[in-house]
């Protein structure tokens, strides 16, 4: 795989019963990389954090809107990109998901409307 990089992409309804299917993806990719299986876990503890700032906990499904996952495995690093309109989320709650997330990659990145966080393989 040397100098080449494989993505999967996803893109799903901005639900928590939905984030299943993120992780399992993530899962998938996991395979073809050298990470050990607790390495794995906090990335899938990472991605679902992440994705809470994306998804509407509240009863009401917006069917329009989605969160669309990236993940681009290259030769030295696994980069997981999640996109779509963020949620609101309380000031708390983020800050919390953020420190869990700084915790378990190597590398994260808050824009409007887009997260990238980065694990060196």
């Amino acid at each position: 795989m040397e100098g080449e990089s494989h993505d999967v992409s996803l893109s799903i309804p901005a639900s928590p019963g939905y984030l299943v299917l993120a992780r399992l993806a993530l899962s998938a990719v996991c395979r073809l990389t050298p990470l050990e299986a607790v390495e794995v876990a906090d990335l899938k503890l990472a991605v679902t954090e992440a994705a809470n700032e994306f998804v509407e906990d509240d009863g009401v499904r917006k069917a329009e809107r989605t969160v669309d996952f990236t993940f681009g495995l290259a030769d030295d690093r696994l980069v997981l990109t999640l996109a779509g309109e963020r949620a609101s989320v309380p000031a708390t709650d983020q800050e919390l998901s953020r420190a869990i997330i700084d915790a378990t990659v190597d590398e994260s990145r808050f824009a409007a409307g887009e997260t990238v966080l980065v694990k060196h393989l």
